[in-house]
């Protein structure tokens, strides 16, 4: 895990209407060009559209300038209330107060809202210009980081983490999650994955030191909706010129482990969402580079555009002035009783993004197991209302370079554990590398990773309830020769092992992310995934489509042959032009109900084209997507041929070998369907894994690729 350390301030004052910020007095003067935060008064332009009486039109400004999304402003209703959706601290930082600064030498970098300040860069000898003007109330230096903490954390432990997949005896799906399986099974993650929850929908934003997504293939498929290189202040988190040759390893790891998908080799958790992308932590230590402030930086722009998760695998402690020597003055210290959420500026940031309705989830650190009594952990982890994640090995035992709780203030942390000893991870430089890494950097974005996947069956949840949710369903490990185990929750464990399977039977009634689709001759397919643990009722549920997306009609539902799956048939059109608008509406037998997707028919699911896409093979036909796929009971492959053929489909192992044929002879043309339901040439199941359908039709060859679970 790669920790980095810097630091921004401490004290606070009241702005206006209960906004607050940090200031304290100027420091002593040192030479040379530094780096400082300045704060300011108030917000002039902002105090006649901040109040409660011009909300609406505060909201209007806000959205129309493109300083919040409307998908920001969606997710803050659900936790406050109508009249302080937005507030002073949305708006920016006075303008004339920028141009008056740097009229007199400061040299602007970039600013904050919520904290009503700009990051500079300047000699001290022109501070004190800036020092006059009535409208700055504080200036702070900001120093660069030790590599105490990066000396401190567990390196790379190949061996330890394939020892820990030598003793696991996998379940039969294995195949599909390859080395990655244990990481996730220890969360109880497969079984949600299974019933079609992915993510999707969910936007998460990672703060970390880089990324390398566009060459490696876990990660080739990731929907990347925003990011941003807070160092070099550009939108490139790959490495570029000026970054170390492993800037970008880190981060490339920790959003493998959320949203990787490779099957075969690793499956993230939420590997249907979509991510924001904060490049902040600067890899080379010796270089005097601020991290603390991007990571302020990071997050408040991830808010800004509707980001519902945040994963953070990086954290502060200590610092040092520009001599080298350790700045206790700047460093935050367990014994000065600087962990307590308040005094890191982000620690106050993070928890200012969960009362606007960010789920916010940050690692603990890997500064070694504390006493209980004595925290060790690092900031931000010791926010309120965030969960901050400390990581356990394979059988459940507290990894030993786990940091731990209490707080300063007397708060447990960690709130949950994960595996993060030995997980398996995607690498630079790609497209194939892979190793086995620990800390608490992965255990981090396991426990994000199960955030995201209740809010995506359930988008109306707060923070807090997600929170209470994971607490509640936590797996609490017990170890009779450990005291640190007798007594939940505590300050090493938290409240346990995050578990997403016991969290989504908690919530007892929940449908899938996606949805599948086929066609035969007289109907158009759709099905989904539904739960719940009294068992759906498909009697009482209904499905719901609609040609355009306003008049919708009801249809019974049907149970397919795949386990928790219902489909909708509908007869297409004469023609195939146009889209089909559908939802599910489940009812359980206990009677609860609820909609799939969640929205029903405000964000329904839709099917573009009433014809499945087709790949185009040659002139004289047409093949389609497999489904379903991965599958238990069998898949179809289905075709459409231009005139008379002749047809070939066998199936073939990773291997090559051939294990079984499917059809061989002359087809008249038009629709044909064909169905492999996993077995051999002898008629034997085959063992759980990828396999190829070739289809040959008058010599010309198209092959599918399907997983087969047993």
């Amino acid at each position: 895990m790669k920790f980095h350390s810097t630091l921004l301030f401490a004290a606070i004052f009241t702005l206006s209407a209960g906004e607050q910020v940090y200031s304290q007095a100027l420091p002593t003067r040192q030479t040379g060009t530094q780096k400082y935060w300045v704060f300011f008064r108030d917000k002039p332009d902002a105090e006649s559209l901040g109040d409660g009486q011009n909300q609406e039109r505060a909201e209007q400004y806000l959205v129309r300038s493109g300083i919040l999304s409307e998908r920001a402003i969606e997710r803050r209703e659900k936790v406050l209330p109508p009249s302080r959706i937005v507030s002073v601290s949305d708006f920016p930082v006075c303008a004339a107060y920028i141009d008056s600064i740097q009229s007199v030498g400061l040299n602007v970098l970039s600013t904050s809202r919520w904290f009503n300040a700009a990051v500079v860069k300047a000699d001290s000898s022109v501070l004190a210009r800036a020092e006059k003007f009535p409208f700055v109330v504080g200036i702070k230096r900001i120093v660069a980081y030790t590599d105490r903490i990066k000396a401190r954390m567990p390196a790379s432990i190949p061996v330890p983490g394939l020892a820990k997949t030598s003793v696991y005896t996998p379940p039969a799906d294995s195949a599909f999650y390859g080395p990655s399986l244990t990481q996730l099974e220890l969360s109880g993650i497969p079984e949600v994955q299974s019933l079609g929850i992915n993510g999707t929908g969910i936007i998460i934003g990672m703060l970390d030191a880089g990324f390398r997504y566009e060459t490696h293939e876990a990660l080739q498929h990731i929907k990347i909706v925003g990011e941003h290189d807070f160092i070099q202040n550009d939108s490139i988190t790959a490495n570029q010129p000026g970054d170390s040759s492993d800037q970008d390893n880190h981060g490339t790891s920790t959003l493998s482990v959320l949203g990787g998908y490779s099957p075969g080799n690793i499956i993230g958790v939420s590997y249907g969402s979509s991510f924001m992308l904060a490049k902040t932590e600067y890899v080379p230590v010796t270089d005097y580079k601020w991290e603390e402030d991007n990571w302020v930086e990071g997050i408040e722009w991830m808010e800004s555009r509707g980001v519902d998760v945040v994963s953070s695998s990086v954290a502060y402690n200590i610092f040092v002035d520009s001599s080298g020597a350790v700045d206790s003055a700047e460093s935050y210290f367990f014994w000065r009783g600087d962990f307590n959420g308040k005094k890191s500026i982000a620690s106050r940031a993070a928890t200012r993004a969960a009362e606007l309705g960010v789920v916010v989830v940050q690692a603990m650190g890997n500064e070694g197991n504390g006493d209980g009594v004595n925290g060790t952990m690092d900031v931000p982890a010791d926010a309120d209302s965030i969960i901050s994640v400390g990581a356990v090995d394979l059988t459940g035992r507290l990894a030993y370079f786990s940091s731990t709780g209490p707080t300063n203030d007397g708060r447990i942390k960690p709130d949950l554990v994960a595996d993060g000893s030995g997980d398996y991870v995607a690498t630079v430089p790609g497209p194939d590398t892979y190793a086995y890494e620990s800390g608490t950097s992965f255990s981090t974005p396991i426990v994000a990773g199960i955030a995201s996947l209740i809010l995506s069956v359930r988008p109306d949840y707060t923070p807090m309830q997600v929170i209470d949710l994971l607490k509640n369903t936590a797996v609490q490990y017990f170890n009779s020769k450990d005291i640190r185990t007798s007594t939940y929750p505590n300050n090493f464990y938290g409240w346990g092992i995050a578990n997403a399977w016991n969290a989504i039977k908690s919530i007892g009634l929940v449908g899938s992310n996606n949805f599948v689709s086929w066609q035969d001759d007289s109907f158009a397919h759709v099905a989904v995934r539904a739960f719940s643990t009294s068992g759906i009722n498909p009697v009482l549920s209904r499905g719901y489509y609609s040609y355009d997306g306003v008049n919708y009609s009801p249809a019974p539902i049907f149970a397919t042959d795949t386990a928790n799956q219902y489909q909708l048939m509908v007869t297409p059109p004469k023609t195939l032009a146009g889209s089909l608008y559908f939802y599910f509406s489940m009812t359980d037998s206990s009677g609860k109900q609820i909609d799939v997707p969640y929205y029903g028919s405000k964000k329904p699911f839709t099917l573009f084209g009433w014809q499945l896409t087709p790949v185009p093979v040659s002139e004289n036909y047409h093949l389609f997507n497999s489904y379903p796929n991965p599958f238990t009971v069998r898949t179809n492959v289905t075709f459409i041929l231009n005139e008379p053929s002749h047809v070939t489909v066998d199936v073939f192992d990773v291997l090559g070998r051939k294990v079984k044929s499917i059809f061989s002879g002359n087809m008249a043309g038009g629709y044909a369907e064909l169905a492999w339901n996993g077995s051999n040439n002898n008629g034997t199941r085959v063992a759980s894994g990828v396999y190829f359908i070739r289809l040959l039709v008058n010599g010309s060859m198209k092959v599918l690729k399907v997983l087969y679970l047993k």
